[in-house]
């Protein structure tokens, strides 16, 4: 699904009126229809509604809804600035709301008041929406705590609750926590992108009868969202006649004495992600050990990484180049070895994708501006697959400002550095310089040792395939999570472990291969 900023909301709805004939006032009856509709499956009527309606759009929804909710509950609408409504649309609602009789409150941060608001059973942020960006007003920093406080109201949000971008995810120090956001019209980046996330509850859809087909063939959108129906569209479908020439040829270098179980874990996730020849480099030891448990592999062996000849690595990027892509870092070990190994897969000049993970990463990381910049100048498309604490080395930021805006550094370094970064995390941020993919897929069973090295295998495995490389990224963290969200319904999320992932991944194509074939599902 598209997901829309709210600089290009404004734009579609003046689209909406302009050329769809959908007036700002129809929208805003059908956003307030819409939360109407949700509170009346959630709460008993005769309940004491408390609906809190800045001065606009977001408040004329609020309005909207008052008037759809008044007949059957206690409502009572506090105008948070004041001075009413600035659109015509607002004021519409706004009139109407008091010429059927409705109780409306100035908004003073009296005690009475936020104790009034407080203990109402249900309490409706309509203040600012997608308008907000920053921190709460000092002027409303007591209401944002009174509701904070509240235990008894169930709390709704129309479209972003109060405190937090809708656009980058970002969480002000006063933001509230509500049990539901009622996202209207489209999907907004930041509702479904951490840390917001863990603040805006249910996230309930509704696209007001706008015909999206035709918004998306007026408008070009950066921002999207994978969901678990993400994965059955991007999964292409394989032809009868086909042979292994047809699905690539992927090279594989991680794993090393101390993380053996790294090469495991990524080799079995390629081998089961469909490439068609498999050949994995590294020292005699670990090839003996592998060639044993998987021998559909091709094995070349060489010295330990971190003594690599000059002659070995010319081997390895002639190797490389002849592969349809690379695999590296997957607990390969933070050396001198592997960072010239991969700074020279980085110079090799070829259309294969190099995918630089973990330890490569970090490699590069202690090169600073050096390391960036040599992914910039790659000859050759780079894909990075960083946990946040490998990301805040390698861009040079902190941890916390790297979860705390995870959209936007994601953004902003693979546009500086050209690159498709996978920020990997709850909430996985796809990022290349022109498309920004978020999942939504996924749980805390995905979150032990060696999870990373299951997803690098799996996406070198599909690019190798010659998958566009961001379509190739999203498949990859959509199956691994999807994989996962699977297992733990039979282990819990305590109990899953990254072993089981490669096998479940084929499960779930194999459920994907059986849809297609029943032709319930049409890839692209």
């Amino acid at each position: 699904m598209k997901l829309a900023l709210s600089s290009k909301i404004s734009k579609i709805d003046a689209f909406c009126a302009e050329r769809l004939g959908i007036s700002t006032e129809g929208l805003m009856k059908k956003s307030g229809g819409a939360v109407a509709n949700f509170i009346r499956k959630k709460i008993p009527q005769g309940k004491k509604i408390a609906i809190l309606a800045g001065k606009g759009n977001n408040g004329g929804d609020g309005y909207a809804a008052a008037c759809d909710l008044m007949s059957d509950f206690d409502v009572c609408v506090y105008d948070i600035f004041g001075v009413g409504q600035k659109s015509e649309a607002g004021k519409h609602f706004y009139v109407e709301f008091l010429n059927r009789g409705g109780r409306l409150e100035i908004y003073d941060a009296s005690q009475n008041m936020l104790s009034e608001i407080k203990n109402s059973d249900v309490i409706v942020d309509a203040i600012f929406g997608t308008g907000f960006e920053g921190e709460v007003p000092e002027e409303l920093r007591s209401l944002a705590i009174s509701i904070r406080e509240s235990v008894c109201a169930y709390k709704i949000a129309v479209d972003v609750p109060l405190g937090i971008s809708a656009d980058n995810g970002s969480v002000g120090d006063f933001a509230i926590s509500v049990d539901a956001t009622v996202e209207l019209s489209m999907i907004k980046p930041g509702i479904i992108s951490y840390p917001a996330r863990s603040y805006v509850g249910e996230v309930v859809y509704d696209s007001l009868d706008i015909p999206l087909s035709v918004i998306y063939e007026n408008f070009d959108f950066k921002y999207e969202m994978i969901s678990e129906d993400s994965v059955e569209k991007m999964l292409p479908r394989r032809e009868m006649n086909s042979n292994k020439g047809s699905f690539g040829k992927l090279l594989m270098i991680t794993g090393s004495k101390k993380y053996r179980g790294a090469a495991h874990l990524s080799l079995e996730a390629a081998l089961r992600g469909g490439t068609g020849y498999v050949s994995f480099l590294g020292d005699e030891e670990l090839v003996s050990e592998l060639s044993m448990k998987f021998p559909e592999a091709i094995y070349k062996k060489c010295s330990e990484i971190t003594n690599l000849s000059e002659a070995e690595i010319e081997d390895a990027v002639l190797l490389s180049k002849k592969s349809s892509a690379t695999l590296i870092g997957s607990g390969s070990g933070n050396t001198t070895g592997l960072l010239n190994l991969t700074l020279s897969l980085l110079s090799a000049e070829t259309d294969a994708p190099l995918v630089i993970d973990a330890d490569a990463i970090n490699a590069l990381s202690e090169m600073g501006e050096e390391g960036r910049m040599s992914l910039k100048n790659a000859k050759r498309p780079v894909i990075i697959t960083p946990h946040p604490l490998e990301f805040s080395r390698l861009a040079g930021c902190e941890v916390a400002e790297v979860q705390s805006h995870r959209i936007e550094v994601a953004e902003k370094f693979a546009k500086e550095y050209n690159v498709l970064l996978v920020l990997k995390g709850a909430g996985t941020v796809i990022a290349d310089p022109s498309r920004i993919s978020i999942n939504t897929t996924g749980s805390s069973a995905l979150a032990k040792a060696g999870s990373g090295d299951v997803l690098a295998g799996l996406l070198a495995a599909l690019l190798s395939q010659n998958i566009e490389a961001h379509t190739a990224a999203c498949l990859a963290v959509a199956l691994h999570a999807v994989a996962g969200d699977n297992l733990a319904k039979e282990f819990s999320s305590y109990g899953v472990t990254p072993s089981d992932l490669p096998r479940e991944i084929a499960r779930v194509m194999a459920a994907i291969e059986k849809a297609q074939e029943n032709n319930t599902v049409h890839p692209v």
